[in-house]
C-alpha cells in the first residue's frame, strides 16, 4: 500500500512540475535557513556546559550603590576573596582570575602569549583536563606555570614539557617550572587561555595596593574576576542573601555595596547587567535568530498550504471519483499527507546539501567552528522529526480540505468553498508579507544603529592610533617616547594604565573636602604625558598635564563633565582631590567621552597623572605609508624590550571589533530576512501563475474587447498590491514595537524615524510587482485565440 501511495504521489508531483518545484525549493530554503540557525543556537547554548560540576559553579559579581543608583560590576575586590572562603560554609572553593599577557622564551622560541593569573583552585573548580601533571600541586610553587598543549608543542616540540624550565617576562625575566600541561581547550569555553600563573604572585609583585590590609580602598576596588563552586546541598539564593551585607559586616565600612553569585553556565548568554541583576546579553541574539528560523520555516509552510489549496480545484474530480469507487476519507488523508511528507523529504535532502555548501562561509562570518554532526543519532533523529513535522504542518490543512469534498458535488463541478479558499489564500499572503516587512524594518534599524555606533563622535579620537603593551619599557618610557617622536609620521605618543575606550574600574577611591557620606563611584585612568593630545580630548577649562613628571610633587588630575557633576563643584579647577591616597589638584575639566560601549551611559572619569603606573603605549600616526613606519616602531621597541615580541593593534580596529557581534547579528538577520522574502516571492510567483492560468479565457475575452496589455497587467497585479498594503498596515506597529525593544539596550541610539518603514513599504511593493510581473505579462501577451481555446 505504501508503495502505491508513493507511486501516486510521484505521479501527481511530476504532473504539476512548476508547483512541485516551487514547493520543494521554498521548503528547502526554509529548512536550510532553520538548520543553520539551529546549529548556531545549539553552539551558543553549549558554552561552558562541559564542566563536570557546571551546575554548582557561579561567578561572583558586585552590586554597588553607584552615585545614587545600583550598578552591577563584573569584578569583585580581590581582597574580599579569602575572607569569603572562611566565612561561608556554602562555598566549597573559590578562585580569582586576571587575564594578562606575558613573554615566553626558550633558546629556540620567543613569543608573547595570552593567559590568566589564577589561584590554584581554578583547575579544581573548572574541568580543564591535565594532559601532564598532578592536580594537587599544580601551582604550589611561586615559580610554577601551567601551559596548554599548544604551548608545550610550540616551546618543547616532540618532548614532554613537564618539569622543564621556561623563561617568562612580566616586568622582569624569570625562570619558571612547567608543573602542568592542559589538554586542548574546548571551543565552547568562555575562559580561554594558554597559560596559568599564580595569582598571589601577580598581586604581590604587581598590585600590592590591592592586598586587603595594605590600604583602605582594597575592599571597594572592583578589580578581578571571581568564581566559586558551592556545595551540592547549598541554595545559591540563600547564599546571595548572606552576601548582601558581607562587605559592610566584614570591613565595618558604611557602604551599601553587595556581592552576589550568578550561575556560571548562564553568564555567557546573560552577561549584560546594565539594567541591574536581571541581565540580558547574547540571549537576545539567540532568541532573535531562533524566532527568525521559526518564521522562515513558517513562511515556507505557508507557501505549501497556499499553493496546495489553490490547486485544490484541479483535484476536485479526482477526489470525487476516488470516493465514488469506495475510497475512505482516511485513505485520501493518507494519500495527501504522503505527498506532503515526500515533498518535505526531498526538500530536506536539498536543504542539507545547501547547509553543507554554505556552512564554511557561515563559520567565517560568525567566527565559529560549527560542523554538521552526521554521526550523532540525535541529529539524524532531529532531521527526520523536522521533516515529518514540516510535512504534516504544511500538508495538514490541504489534506483535510481536499478529503472533505462531497463526491456528488465534486462530480457536478460544484465548489462551494471557492470563496473561503480565496479568503484563506489572501490571509496567508498577508501573513507572509507582514512577517517580511517586519524583517525589512528590523534589519534597516540594525544597519542604522551599527552605522551610528561606528560614526558617532565619541569625544575621543580612535583612528590612526597604534597601541602596544609597554612590557619592560616602563622603566625607560621617556627615552622610548623621544625616539618615537623623532620618526617621520609619528605625531604624538601617550601612555596609560588601561585602554581609554574600555575603562570599567569603578571604585570609591576618590575623595575631597566636604564629600557626602554616601557611596560614590569613579572610573580612574592613570596616564602619562601626551594623553590629551594623542586622543584629542577637548578641555572645557583648565590645562593639560605638565610635560615633565616629578614623583615627589603633588599629583595632577583632569576630570570629565560627569565627574564634575557628581562632585557638585561649579569650578573644579584648582580644587584639592585625593585618588587612592594620591593627593593633588584638578588642573583640567574635559568634555565627556565614551569610555565604554554604547550600552552604558558615560560615567564619572578621573584621569590621574601618574607615569609610574602605565602599561600601554598609544602612538598617533599621520602617514599613508603605514607598514614601513610600523617596522621602524618595532625596531625601536626591540631596542628597549629585548625579551618580548612587538605585538600591536590599531585602536579603531579594536573598537570596531568590540561591536563585531552586533554587526554579525545584523548581517545574519539581513541574510535570513532576505531568505524569508525570497521564499515569500516563490509562493507569490506560484500563486500568480495559478491565478493567471485560471483567468486565461477572461484574458482572451478582454483583449478581443480592446483591453491593452498594460490594463491587463494592472488588473492582475492590483489584487496582490492590495494584499501587500494590508500587510504593511499590520506590520508597521509590530515592527515599531520590536525595533524599540531592541534599541532599548543602548544608552545612545538612533531616533526611530519613518525611513525604515518607508523603505520596507516601497521595497515590499516592488518585490511583489516584480514577482507577479512575469506571469501577468505572459498572460497579457497571450494571443486571444489561444486564450479562448484554453481548457
Amino acid at each position: 500500500m505504501i508503495k502505491n501511495l508513493i507511486k501516486i504521489a510521484f505521479r501527481n508531483l511530476v504532473k504539476n512540475r512548476l508547483f512541485t518545484m516551487i514547493n520543494i525549493m521554498g521548503l528547502a530554503f526554509g529548512l536550510a535557513s532553520s538548520l543553520i540557525i539551529s546549529l548556531w543556537v545549539w553552539d551558543e547554548l553549549s558554552y561552558d556546559q562541559f564542566h563536570t560540576n557546571s551546575e554548582n559553579i557561579y561567578r561572583l559579581l558586585g552590586d554597588v550603590n553607584n552615585n545614587g543608583g545600583s550598578k552591577v560590576r563584573k569584578y569583585i575586590p580581590s581582597a574580599i576573596v579569602e575572607p569569603m572562603l572562611s566565612t561561608f560554609p556554602e562555598i566549597d572553593q573559590i578562585t580569582r582570575v586576571m587575564e594578562s599577557s606575558a613573554g615566553f622564551e626558550t633558546e629556540a622560541t620567543k613569543s608573547t602569549e595570552y593567559g590568566i593569573y589564577a589561584d590554584s583552585s581554578v583547575l579544581s573548580i573548572f574541568s580543564f583536563p591535565l594532559k601532564e601533571g598532578n592536580l594537587e600541586n599544580i601551582l604550589s610553587g611561586a615559580q610554577s606555570v601551567v601551559i596548554s598543549e599548544q604551548l608545550a608543542e610550540k616551546y618543547f616540540p616532540g618532548e614532554s614539557a613537564l618539569g622543564k624550565t621556561i623563561s617568562i617576562v612580566q616586568k622582569e625575566k624569570e625562570n619558571y617550572i612547567v608543573t602542568g600541561v592542559l589538554e586542548k581547550m574546548p571551543k565552547q569555553s568562555t575562559l580561554v587561555f594558554d597559560f596559568i600563573l599564580s595569582y598571589n604572585q601577580f598581586e604581590t609583585k604587581h598590585r600590592p595596593w590591592w592586598i586587603g590590609k595594605s590600604n583602605e580602598y582594597a575592599y571597594t576596588n572592583y578589580n578581578v574576576m571571581g568564581y566559586v563552586s558551592i556545595v551540592e546541598e547549598a541554595d545559591f539564593s540563600k547564599l546571595n542573601d548572606k552576601l548582601a551585607t558581607f562587605i559592610k559586616d566584614f570591613t565595618g565600612l558604611e557602604t551599601e555595596d553587595a556581592l552576589f553569585v550568578f550561575p556560571f553556565t548562564d553568564y555567557y548568554l546573560h552577561s549584560d547587567f546594565s539594567e541591574g541583576r536581571i541581565p540580558t546579553g547574547k540571549i537576545q541574539y539567540v532568541n532573535l535568530l531562533s524566532l527568525i528560523a521559526f518564521v522562515v520555516l513558517l513562511i515556507a509552510c505557508i507557501n505549501f498550504m497556499n499553493l496546495s489549496t489553490a490547486r485544490a480545484g484541479k483535484r476536485v474530480k479526482e477526489v470525487g471519483l476516488r470516493k465514488t469507487v469506495g475510497a475512505t476519507r482516511l485513505q485520501l488523508l493518507t494519500q495527501f499527507m504522503v505527498e506532503s511528507i515526500l515533498i518535505a523529504f526531498i526538500s530536506m535532502i536539498i536543504a542539507v546539501t545547501l547547509l553543507d555548501i554554505l556552512l564554511p562561509a557561515f563559520n567565517l562570518m560568525t567566527q565559529k567552528h560549527i560542523q554538521i554532526p552526521f554521526g550523532a543519532p540525535l541529529f539524524i533523529l532531529s532531521l527526520v522529526s523536522i521533516t515529518v513535522g514540516t510535512g504534516l504542518l504544511a500538508g495538514c490543512y490541504p489534506a483535510f480540505y481536499l478529503s472533505a469534498f462531497s463526491p456528488i458535488k465534486t462530480l457536478q463541478g460544484s465548489n462551494s468553498s471557492k470563496g473561503a479558499l480565496s479568503g484563506l489564500r489572501k490571509g496567508l499572503v498577508i501573513l507572509q508579507f507582514t512577517l517580511s516587512i517586519i524583517f525589512i524594518v528590523f534589519t534597516t534599524v540594525v544597519f542604522e544603529q551599527v552605522s551610528f555606533i561606528q560614526n558617532k563622535d565619541l569625544g575621543i579620537k580612535k583612528d590612526n592610533i597604534l597601541s602596544h603593551p609597554l612590557n619592560g619599557i616602563t622603566s625607560n618610557i621617556e627615552a622610548y617616547k623621544n625616539e618615537l617622536l623623532n620618526l617621520p609620521g609619528v605625531q604624538s605618543v601617550a601612555f596609560t594604565e588601561q585602554p581609554p575606550l574600555s575603562i570599567a574600574n569603578g571604585n570609591q577611591g576618590v575623595s575631597w573636602k566636604g564629600k557626602p557620606e554616601e557611596d560614590m563611584y569613579f572610573n580612574v585612568l592613570q596616564v602619562g604625558t601626551g594623553f590629551i593630545e594623542t586622543f584629542e580630548i577637548g578641555l572645557i577649562d583648565g590645562a593639560d598635564f605638565p610635560q615633565t613628571y616629578n614623583p615627589d610633587a603633588e599629583k595632577y588630575f583632569i576630570i570629565n563633565e560627569a565627574a564634575a557633576v557628581l562632585i557638585q563643584e561649579e569650578n573644579p579647577i584648582g580644587m584639592d582631590l585625593q585618588v587612592w591616597g594620591h593627593e593633588g589638584k584638578v588642573v583640567g575639566l574635559a568634555r565627556d567621552f565614551h569610555h565604554r560601549s554604547f550600552e552604558y551611559a558615560i560615567e564619572p572619569v578621573v584621569m590621574l597623572y601618574n607615569p609610574e603606573q602605565v602599561y600601554m603605549a598609544y602612538i598617533g600616526i599621520d602617514t599613508n605609508n603605514v607598514q614601513p613606519l610600523i617596522a621602524e616602531i618595532s625596531s625601536i621597541y626591540q631596542k628597549h624590550e629585548v625579551d618580548k615580541t612587538f605585538d600591536y593593534y590599531f585602536v579603531e580596529d579594536q573598537y570596531n571589533e568590540s561591536y563585531g557581534e552586533v554587526s554579525t547579528i545584523g548581517k545574519l538577520a539581513n541574510i535570513f530576512s532576505a531568505a524569508a522574502i525570497f521564499i515569500s516571492c516563490l509562493g507569490l510567483f506560484g500563486l500568480s501563475a495559478f491565478i493567471t492560468e485560471q483567468r486565461t479565457k477572461e484574458t482572451g475575452v478582454r483583449k478581443v474587447l480592446g483591453a491593452s496589455e498594460w490594463s491587463l497587467m494592472h488588473l492582475f497585479s492590483i489584487g496582490f498590491i492590495k494584499l501587500v498594503l494590508v500587510a504593511f498596515v499590520i506590520a508597521t506597529p509590530v515592527a515599531w514595537l520590536f525595533a524599540n525593544y531592541w534599541l532599548a539596550d543602548y544608552a545612545y541610539k538612533i531616533e526611530l524615524g519613518i525611513s525604515p518603514f518607508i523603505i520596507a513599504g516601497v521595497l515590499s511593493i516592488l518585490i511583489a510587482l516584480l514577482t507577479v510581473s512575469y506571469n501577468t505579462l505572459k498572460a497579457a501577451l497571450l494571443n486571444p485565440i489561444d486564450s479562448l481555446k484554453h481548457e
